[in-house]
């Protein structure tokens, strides 16, 4: 049997409200952020093409995946 003091057993229940703290705010900013997407589409995919944009090697990968489809889209 495990022995614990009971100052362990009050750190690992303090960690235990930190992980569902956590978990909830992981799961409020999820919610607010798909919210957001429902309400403006749009910016939604402005917003993933900025940052795209914004990392030179992502962006050269997803501009030599675009030309690849438009390529293969006009010659059907």
């Amino acid at each position: 049997m495990i022995d614990l003091r009971v100052d362990d057993l009050a750190i690992l229940e303090q960690r235990r409200q930190l992980v569902e703290l956590s978990c909830e705010l992981q799961r409020a900013t999820l919610s607010r952020r798909l919210d957001a997407i429902q309400a403006r589409p749009g910016g939604a995919l402005l917003g993933t093409l900025a940052a795209i944009g914004a990392k030179p090697a992502v962006r050269r990968i997803a501009f030599a995946t675009a030309l690849m489809l438009f390529r293969k889209w006009r010659r059907r």
